[in-house]
């Protein structure tokens, strides 16, 4: 699955493309954002595999979202312009597709995507990147488990209560916590679905988790984005219309 987020100033060019991706079964629009503001209010969340971003936007151009990219996701300039392609390729995009894009162009970016990682179907879940097995299974205690973020030493007790989420990211998944800030761990979303409490957590999709008992409140922003809040945790989580569907499920249950 390829994790995309569409960034357009336009609501009409925002949800034309998301269609138009959707019809695609290996794309899941897990976000959209109007500004590079909120793009990257966005990636401070989440992160996707592709950015389909626009170049004129009011305040800040698209190309001033670059930094903010993590290194993992690649970029599309979705854009008007015939004349900026050069400019798009230096800031480092993976294509440039012309409006009004059509389902053939996109299926050609889409092959590219798909070339360059593979490792992002893996770490949605349909191939499980393997474990950190030099620390053992995955296992919880008394509430508990035991994670070693990567860039620290020594290992940590996290109460299972205190995770808002849990998100694959490549090798790795994001263990956002609450009152907290996030870390990384060297483990899988099968070893995760596995220890944590089904009457509290649940499965969005094949990269995400969440503790439906720590949700303080789901904000709808459209039919192609919800931002759920957190107790204890400044960001909300955007969720993409399969998503969002998918939490409304898991409530009700």
């Amino acid at each position: 699955m390829i994790r995309a987020l569409v960034v357009d100033d336009e609501p009409r060019a925002v949800k034309s493309l998301a269609d138009l991706l959707e019809t695609f079964p290996e794309v899941e629009v897990i976000g959209t954002a109007r500004d590079v503001g909120d793009a990257e209010r966005f990636l401070a969340g989440r992160t996707p595999d592709v950015v389909f971003l626009d170049i004129d936007m009011p305040g800040r151009l698209g190309f001033e979202l670059v930094p903010s990219v993590p290194p993992t996701t690649r970029i599309v300039f979705v854009t008007a312009h015939p004349d900026r392609a050069v400019e798009a390729f230096r800031a480092g995009a993976i294509d440039y597709v012309l409006k009004p894009a059509d389902r053939d162009r996109l299926a050609l970016t889409i092959e590219r995507i798909g070339a360059w990682a593979p490792a992002a179907r893996q770490a949605d879940g349909e191939v499980e990147q393997p474990a950190d097995t030099s620390e053992g299974p995955l296992t919880a205690s008394a509430g508990k488990v035991q994670l070693t973020f990567a860039g620290e030493r020594s290992s940590q007790a996290v109460a299972l209560a205190d995770i808002a989420w849990v998100e694959g990211v490549r090798n790795y998944t994001r263990v956002q916590l609450r009152d907290r800030p996030p870390g990384m761990v060297r483990r899988t979303m099968a070893e995760w679905e596995s220890i944590l409490p089904a009457a509290a957590f649940g499965r969005i999709s094949r990269s995400l988790i969440i503790q439906i008992a720590a949700i303080r409140m789901t904000q709808w922003q459209s039919r192609l984005q919800t931002l759920v809040h957190f107790h204890g945790v400044e960001a909300p989580l955007p969720l993409g219309r399969a998503g969002t569907t998918r939490l409304k499920e898991l409530v009700q249950r």
